[in-house]
């Protein structure tokens, strides 16, 4: 009967004494990952994630075990993904075998047969993993990847774990020449070329003796090599998904406690960070997918979320570098912790969009727009470093309620439409809450009008705050204006709560977002709809029913705070499918759309781009030839309007929001 021979060929003492050096470099390991754990916990604010445990260990079996995130990406995802499931399977047949050969003996018969079966396709998987890896690296080479010898030395590592565990297979079937052997198909096929060499007994013994030693030996530096090598995002990746935030919707940013009280506030040192938000950094793969997903780095901005990630570590490294020695001091110098302007450029601070695609393609759920924001905090709050753009708008916000500075009544879009004030009703069912973009800017008045329209149509009891509305200032705490998002908050909600309504109705995805995920912050909770979503609902109820086919080729761009931050990507396809619009998707859309680059406020902003975010945009919708392009969001027309004038096609490919369309097939 087949069965598992431990011990093959090898002296009685050579068990325990791999035990032991495995039990030593295990116990060296764990006091080194103990250290480093203790630096975190040293370095960073305190923060608790140990809530919603269920919930975390499911989320770590699926985007750990289950490599969810990672095999989007279908070349270097599935390599990768190929090589740890390999090596999942090869620890789990290591402990087996531990198990038959220690505790009671079951692997014989057909049990393993399958065993050895399973080893080598699943070693073989991994292997093939590392080839295509390889070539990515050292052929393909694309730019998003970093390159080193310490990438270099973990693929010859893992490759030599695979190929000297097969040549100790091999060497054992060469001499024993089983009938089962082609169960352990890749030692079976290595055995046969000794065979074929006329490799006997006295030379297989002692090579296959001194490869288990090297072997063995490997396996066991292998716990020493993780914790100082490129391997060890094998366990500070896993414990970044686990220790991810539940606390709040993607669309919220953390309110700062103590706001008013603070000595310090945002993140300009090791010392402002979370030990989270360092346990981030030590989590990195490198693997580049935020930084090729990032508009701003496609813009030729000094902005890599990689590499603003990657600053963190570099810079607790610089503080107390990855040893062996579990004892080694920590010596924490406070003029070794500088992140902003010292190591981490403001000008790639001041460039990101906030569009979240960096957070959303992070296959180790590494919170960047966090962090930037944290770094944005410290330069307006602390050191009041901010664009000379944006201190403007933040003045015109707080003279005139709105970031155009304009003075005129937030009531002229609506004339000739006889929109109800709540002052004047006191109760409706929906509040239509109009934004500053529909209020001040033509494309967003259009919208407004629009969105009127289709609401009145459709006998629904709504009213807007008419001259008592204000800017949310959302675009502000994006911009590190903290304290002035809470005044403009504290002020809404005030008036809002002197109204009696059921739905709080936006047509700017910002506001949307911000109503929803982030007002809970300050005991604002609203039942919160996007034009969109309501309008799809009156389609969908038969309170709007459009009386002609539009026919137009239309290509619609998803705005970042609508889809990727609210997951909303099929109402608005479905009004402009009920207005009879022919969609054409984008290359780049729903959940991994491009930003229009006005997120951020870097509307408000003129960050120098080699490359215009918007104009980027524009060209690929252009791509698909239509005869419009659709948006879902006031500051997403702006900008690919803009880019469309820039362009010279502003007549024959128009920019227009999805209720206009609604309402032009209404007519």
């Amino acid at each position: 009967m087949p069965e598992r021979i431990n011990l093959w060929n090898m002296p009685g003492w050579a068990q325990p004494l791999v035990y032991l050096v495995h039990a030593v470099c295990l116990l060296i390991f764990l006091a080194v990952l103990y250290r480093r754990l203790h630096l975190w916990w040293a370095v960073g604010r305190p923060e608790v994630r140990w809530d919603h445990l269920p919930q975390r260990l499911g989320r770590t079996l699926l985007y750990v075990l289950g490599q969810r995130k990672v095999i989007r990406e279908p070349t270097g995802g599935l390599a990768h993904a190929s090589l740890f499931w390999g090596f999942v399977i090869f620890f789990i047949g290591t402990t087996l075998a531990f198990i038959d050969a220690d505790l009671f003996k079951f692997l014989r018969g057909e049990i393993y047969l399958v065993y050895e079966f399973v080893l080598d396709l699943f070693t073989l998987l991994s292997l093939l993993g590392m080839g295509v890896l390889a070539w990515r690296r050292y052929a393909a080479r694309p730019p998003q990847l970093s390159y080193g010898r310490r990438f270099d030395l973990a693929m010859a590592w893992l490759a030599v774990l695979i190929v000297t565990g097969w040549m100790l297979e091999s060497f054992r079937l060469a001499v024993q020449r089983p009938p089962w052997g082609w169960a352990s198909f890749m030692g079976w096929i290595l055995a046969q070329a000794w065979i074929a060499m006329r490799f006997g007994e006295g030379i297989l013994r002692p090579i296959h003796q001194a490869t288990w030693a090297f072997h063995a030996a490997l396996a066991g530096l292998t716990y020493l090599f993780i914790p100082v090598g490129f391997l060890v995002h094998i366990i500070s990746s896993t414990l970044n998904v686990f220790f991810a935030r539940l606390d709040r919707p993607n669309g919220a940013l953390a309110p700062i406690p103590d706001l008013e009280t603070a000595e310090r506030l945002g993140i300009g040192t090791l010392r402002d960070l979370t030990w989270v938000q360092l346990l981030n950094g030590e989590a990195c793969t490198e693997c580049g997918r935020c930084q090729a997903a990032c508009p701003a780095y496609a813009a030729g901005t000094p902005l890599s979320p990689k590499q603003v990630v990657l600053d963190v570590r570099n810079t607790l490294h610089a503080l107390a570098p990855p040893t062996l020695n579990p004892f080694a001091p920590l010596q924490i110098r406070d003029d070794a912790v500088a992140l902003v302007g010292a190591v981490t450029p403001k000008e790639a601070i001041w460039a990101c969009t906030t569009c979240y695609a960096c957070v959303a393609e992070c296959p180790v759920l590494i919170e960047h727009v966090d962090l930037i924001v944290g770094m944005r905090r410290y330069l307006t709050l602390m050191e009041g470093d901010v664009p000379a753009a944006l201190s403007n708008t933040f003045r015109n916000t707080e003279r005139a309620g709105n970031p155009w500075g304009q003075r005129g009544s937030r009531m002229a879009w609506a004339q000739g439409l006889s929109v109800p004030v709540m002052a004047e009703k006191g109760e409706a069912e929906v509040l239509f809450w109009v934004g500053c973009a529909g209020a001040f800017d033509p494309a967003g008045q259009r919208t407004a009008r629009a969105i009127v329209r289709l609401l009145q149509a459709a006998g629904v009891d709504f009213a807007v705050l008419g001259e008592e509305e204000t800017c949310t200032a959302e675009w502000a705490r994006r911009a590190g204006h903290e304290a002035m998002y809470v005044a403009a908050t504290e002020a809404i909600l005030e008036t809002m709560r002197a109204y009696r309504f059921r739905l709080l109705l936006t047509m700017c995805p910002h506001c949307y977002n911000t109503f929803k995920n982030e007002y809970p912050q300050f005991g604002g909770r609203f039942e919160v709809a996007h034009h969109t979503e309501f309008l799809a609902r009156l389609l969908a109820e038969g309170r709007l029913r459009p009386r002609r086919d539009l026919g137009r080729r239309v290509t619609f761009h998803d705005s970042c705070y609508l889809g990727r931050y609210n997951g909303v990507f099929e109402a608005p396809r479905a009004v402009l499918a009920r207005s009879g619009a022919r969609l054409v998707e984008m290359g780049r859309s729903r959940e991994r759309g491009f930003c229009c680059g006005a997120g951020g406020a870097q509307v408000w902003m003129d960050t120098p781009q080699a490359r215009p975010v918007h104009l980027q945009r524009l060209e690929e919708a252009m791509g698909l030839n239509p005869e419009a392009v659709a948006v879902a969001c006031p500051f997403c027309n702006l900008m690919l309007t803009s880019a469309a004038q820039t362009k010279g096609v502003a007549e024959r490919l128009p920019v227009r929001d999805v209720a206009e369309f609604l309402a032009e097939a209404l007519e």
